[in-house]
C-alpha cells in the first residue's frame, strides 16, 4: 500500500482512492513564531509528520491514506507581537477550516482525520466546531485526534502538560526529529531554561505570551531537546491519531 499526497494527485486518481475507501488526513497547523531557534511552520511540520506517520500505520494494515495540503493559517493571538505571525479572526479561521473539511468530504472521502498541533485553546476548540460543523453538512466521518486529553497528555512528558510545550523541549525535539535542518543549533544550545506554567498563567487573564513571560516567543527547555525524545513523542502522536480513527 502506499500513502499519497493530494497535491501530487490527478482528480481521477484522488476519485478513484476516494471511492475505494481511502483516508484522508488534514495536517493543521499555525504561521506563528515558536522561539529564536525554530521556523515561524513549527505546527504545521509537525502535523505534516504525524499525519505521515500515521499513514505508515494505516498502510502497515492495507490501508490507503492520502494526505492534504496543510491548513497554515489560523487564530494566534499570543504569538500576535511577534514578527512573521499571521492570526486570523476566530470566524474567518473556523470558516476556512471547515471549508477545508467539507470539501475532502464532499470528494468523495467518507473518513477523514485532522491533525492539529497548534495548541493554542482558542483555535483548539475552534478546529472541534468546525469538524463538527462540517459532519453535519456533509454526513462524512471526520474526526479530529486530540492528544491533549487523558490518558495521552501525561505520556508526552512534564513540559506537555504544565510548561505550555511552546517551542520547549517537547516541541524542539519534534522539530529535531522531523527537519533537523530547519532547527538553529547554536541559537538552540545557548537558550537558558524558561520553566513558565503556561496553562497557569493563561487561565489566570493572560492574553499573550509576553505576558506569560514569554519575551523571545518559547517557554520550557530547548536546550534540554533531543532527537531520541521527538521519535518517542511522534510514535505517541501517530498512536492517538490512529486510535482516532479506531474509536470513531
Amino acid at each position: 500500500m502506499t500513502t499519497f499526497r493530494a497535491a501530487t494527485l490527478t482528480w481521477p486518481k484522488t476519485k478513484a482512492l476516494a471511492s475505494s475507501g481511502a483516508t484522508a488526513l488534514l495536517p493543521i497547523g499555525s504561521t506563528e513564531a515558536h522561539g529564536p531557534h525554530l521556523p515561524l511552520s513549527v505546527d504545521v511540520v509537525i502535523a505534516e509528520e504525524v499525519c505521515r506517520r500515521v499513514a505508515e500505520r494505516l498502510n502497515a494494515r492495507g490501508l490507503d491514506s492520502v494526505v492534504f495540503p496543510p491548513v497554515a493559517y489560523t487564530l494566534t493571538d499570543f504569538a500576535a507581537a511577534f514578527a512573521g505571525t499571521v492570526s486570523l479572526h476566530a470566524d474567518t479561521a473556523r470558516a476556512l477550516m471547515r471549508g477545508v473539511m467539507e470539501g475532502i468530504a464532499r470528494a468523495g472521502f467518507s473518513k477523514v482525520l485532522v491533525i492539529n498541533h497548534h495548541l493554542e485553546p482558542a483555535h483548539f476548540k475552534l478546529v472541534h466546531e468546525a469538524a463538527k460543523e462540517a459532519r453535519a453538512t456533509t454526513g462524512a466521518k471526520i474526526l479530529v485526534a486530540d492528544h491533549r486529553r487523558k490518558p495521552h497528555g501525561p505520556r508526552l512528558g512534564d513540559e506537555f502538560m504544565h510548561g505550555g510545550s511552546h517551542a520547549g523541549g517537547y516541541e524542539t525535539s519534534l522539530m529535531m526529529a522531523a527537519a533537523p535542518q530547519l532547527v538553529d543549533e547554536a541559537t538552540r544550545v545557548a537558550l537558558p531554561d524558561l520553566e513558565v506554567d503556561l496553562p497557569g498563567r493563561i487561565k489566570a487573564g493572560a492574553k499573550d505570551f509576553l505576558e506569560c513571560g514569554g519575551v523571545d516567543a518559547y517557554f520550557g527547555t530547548p536546550a534540554r531537546a533531543t532527537v531520541e525524545e521527538g521519535h518517542r513523542l511522534f510514535e505517541i502522536l501517530a498512536e492517538v491519531g490512529e486510535a482516532a480513527l479506531e474509536g470513531e
